[in-house]
């Protein structure tokens, strides 16, 4: 089924709204010079390859909830009015990118009603958090939402058994999928189900005066909103989703979609630039390597993106990893299962493995960042910027940040210092 199958005398699919105003601390310190929604995922941002998946499937009017001048300033550089997004999918028929204008919201559910109103929607209307990655068939969530005429229908992700749902919110459901509630955090054993908020919602337009009824109570749409639906007998449908999902909240589940991206797990992603099956690489980049490709001299294991202009030299073996564009890897380095962002210096016989490296940063010679395999404590990061002394051993869990974030890093409340030296605070959650 087609999405014009479905949305009848409609033109579009109905517009979206991006809660895009969140600080993004989980992700420190990938988070202390850049939005969360604009961290990448093998080059491309989160919230591009979100917008990517809606706009490939009839999706053209995005407005972006931004909040502070740090978020709507650097969201809008990135995308300006849509222009360059749009036309490198190939689509004409596209509305400008709206920003939400200057206002200090205090939540998801608040810029929802601000934006609402200072853009006179008196229509159905998508609400999505920018930093998740999901393959949805709008078609067929769209027919399911006009079919039940909830007054909200929210994606619902069950989770495969084994994984712990007790960092999430369950949700309560009847046999017709009417949601009672969420039970957050629910201990192991007592969820009332595995299945789980995406935080990918479509509202019916009698939102709109809901949120205007509620006022000041409403904040946050898991928080305040759901619940007051539930439970003044709103209809709330729970839609099973059935494509891949992942909430990249924390430098673990950055790694985890890098991955899941690089195996094929994430439909709507697509390389190009096909080097080998599975590989891929950069023209640009392939012109100054193929010669230690086809001496053996660099080797590539797994599945393997390289970016645009990197330099590898001789000696060095990339494996299951993402190399972001113009990057410098000197000779005998080793990078496994690991996400290495564009500008990257990495100099001789250093290890990386485990490990999310931010945009611009140096690692000295002989350094080993490892994350460790199965030991519950996390990977190793380094943030955007940081120089790495030589020598240095960055171990499973432990963030390094340049040192002037300290104070913002530790007020958090959130990260326990682990030490630090001249350059760098080296910290890890608590």
């Amino acid at each position: 089924m087609s999405p014009a199958d479905v949305l009848d005398s409609h033109d579009t699919l109905p517009p979206v709204i991006a809660t895009v105003g969140g600080s993004g601390t989980r992700l420190y310190p990938l988070t202390l010079c850049q939005p969360k929604p604009l961290v990448e995922v093998c080059d491309t941002a989160i919230i591009a390859v979100l917008f990517r998946v809606l706009a490939r499937q009839g999706c053209r009017r995005f407005i972006l909830g931004s909040k502070g001048a740090d978020n709507t300033l650097a969201l809008s550089n990135y995308f300006k009015a849509g222009e360059g997004f749009f036309q490198r999918l190939g689509i004409t028929d596209h509305q400008e990118i709206s920003y939400q204008p200057q206002y200090d919201d205090r939540g998801s559910a608040d810029s929802l009603r601000f934006c609402l109103n200072y853009f006179d929607m008196d229509q159905d209307v998508m609400v999505i958090s920018g930093d998740n990655l999901i393959d949805i068939d709008l078609a067929d969530f769209v027919r399911f939402h006009r079919e039940n005429k909830p007054l909200l229908t929210v994606a619902l992700k069950e989770l495969p058994a084994g994984e712990s749902i007790s960092q999430y919110g369950a949700a309560d459901i009847g046999p017709d999928m009417r949601l009672r509630g969420f039970v957050e955090k629910p201990r192991e054993g007592r969820e009332p189900s595995r299945m789980i908020n995406t935080a990918f919602y479509l509202f019916s337009s009698q939102i709109r005066q809901v949120l205007k009824d509620m006022g000041d109570r409403c904040r946050d749409i898991g928080g305040d909103l759901i619940p007051y639906l539930a439970e003044n007998g709103y209809p709330v449908y729970g839609y099973p989703l059935k494509g891949y999902w992942i909430d990249i909240g924390a430098p673990e589940r950055l790694l985890q979609a890098t991955g899941d991206v690089l195996a094929g797990n994430v439909r709507h992603f697509t390389f190009r630039n096909l080097y080998r099956e599975g590989q891929w690489i950069h023209p640009s980049t392939l012109r100054r390597i193929s010669r230690y490709l086809e001496s053996g001299d660099i080797e590539l294991r797994g599945r393997v993106f390289i970016g645009r202009d990197c330099l590898i030299e001789p000696g060095c073996v990339i494996e299951n990893s993402h190399l972001g564009h113009t990057s410098v890897i000197e000779r005998g380095v080793e990078i496994r299962n690991s996400a290495v962002m564009s500008f990257s210096s990495i100099m001789h016989g250093v290890t990386v493995d485990q490990a999310v490296v931010g945009r611009h940063s140096t690692i000295e010679a002989h350094c080993i960042l490892d994350g460790g395999r199965g030991d519950g404590k996390g990977v190793a990061v380094l943030g955007e910027n940081v120089l790495l002394p030589k020598d240095s051993v960055v171990g499973p869990g432990t963030r390094v940040a340049s040192l002037r974030y300290s104070h913002m890093i530790l007020a958090t409340g959130k990260f326990l210092e682990l030490g630090s030296d001249h350059r760098n605070i080296y910290f890890s959650q608590k």
